[in-house]
């Protein structure tokens, strides 16, 4: 299975990748090969296993805990973004079909 062309066109859009043709088309056989994948797993029967939401229960890797920042940094990161809202980043929709 291979992505399409259309696929493949809003998948560059979404991710502001640069490509060329053999690129393109070594990306649609490796995604393909990824969707392939994901298919032949929506298919396994899971009932009677539990839902896991992470891996490895009770750990994330990390301290969660907010440090200081310098305001300005905030406002650089907005001011070089293409979009933004009241302070937020916007980004297009991933999983919505795009409009015409």
């Amino acid at each position: 299975m291979e992505m399409t062309s259309e696929e493949l066109e809003r998948l560059a859009m979404l991710t502001r990748l640069e490509r060329n043709k053999e690129e393109d088309v070594r990306y649609s056989r490796e995604l393909g090969e990824i969707l392939e994948y994901v298919q032949r797993l929506a298919k396994i029967d899971t009932r009677g296993i539990p839902e896991t939401d992470v891996v490895v229960q009770g750990f994330s890797g990390r301290k969660d805990e907010l440090l200081p920042q310098d305001p300005s940094v905030r406002e650089q990161i907005l001011q070089n973004f293409p979009d933004s809202l009241a302070g937020a980043l916007r980004v297009p929709a991933v999983f919505e079909k795009p409009k015409k």
